[in-house]
């Protein structure tokens, strides 16, 4: 397995980690603070691993068929990981959560259809924003969740929790714009066949 593959299947791996991290202090009450520096490191170790799988795929020319297809469902597995543990608490709207589930499903179920016209999809630009900005909303619910597990900056608490809903809405719009545009580029490859 080459270098990009094995940082996507790290990323796979951390994900329950980052889950149980997440939920570490209902199980292990006073934990809070070890729940969130495991939270915090997982979540820039995903990331990292992320940025660099893509870097090395471009860099040591290992872009292959199965990256193109291991690199965004492990995203979407990490990802949807934050976005679920953030909606259990509380942090996260129900609806934006689904959105988010339903373009992730929507984009998977699109690339098996384009493997069978023998394509296969690599990221559009829609993809990779909505990446970056999942990102972003990731960062902003981790420091939503610290800052109620740690009860640091209460005064700005709910100035954070408001910034973060505008990042998931914007996150959801990014969502459906990927999926419709990802819809649109599968219409054309069957449009030519």
């Amino acid at each position: 397995m080459n270098i990009p593959n094995s940082l996507s299947v790290a990323r796979i791996v951390l994900a329950p980690v980052f889950f149980i991290f997440f939920f570490m202090e209902t199980v292990i009450p006073g934990s809070g603070i070890y729940s969130v520096i495991g939270v915090w490191m997982i979540f820039i170790l995903i990331e990292t691993s992320d940025l660099l799988d893509g870097y090395y795929a471009r860099k040591l020319d290992l872009v292959s068929e199965s990256g193109k297809i291991l690199d965004p469902f492990a995203d979407s597995i990490s990802r949807l990981t934050y976005f679920l543990c953030f909606t259990g608490m509380g942090i996260m709207p129900v609806w934006i959560f689904l959105v988010l589930l339903y373009r992730d499903l929507g984009v998977g179920y699109i690339r098996q259809i384009a493997s069978g016209h023998r394509v296969a999809f690599a990221a559009r630009f829609s993809g990779k924003l909505k990446a970056w900005v999942y990102a972003v909303a990731g960062f902003v619910g981790i420091l939503v969740f610290s800052v109620k597990k740690l009860l640091l900056l209460q005064q700005y608490s709910s100035s954070i929790e408001l910034y973060s809903l505008i990042v998931f809405v914007l996150s959801a719009l990014i969502a459906i714009w990927s999926l419709i545009d990802y819809t649109l580029s599968l219409l054309k490859i069957k449009n030519k066949n």
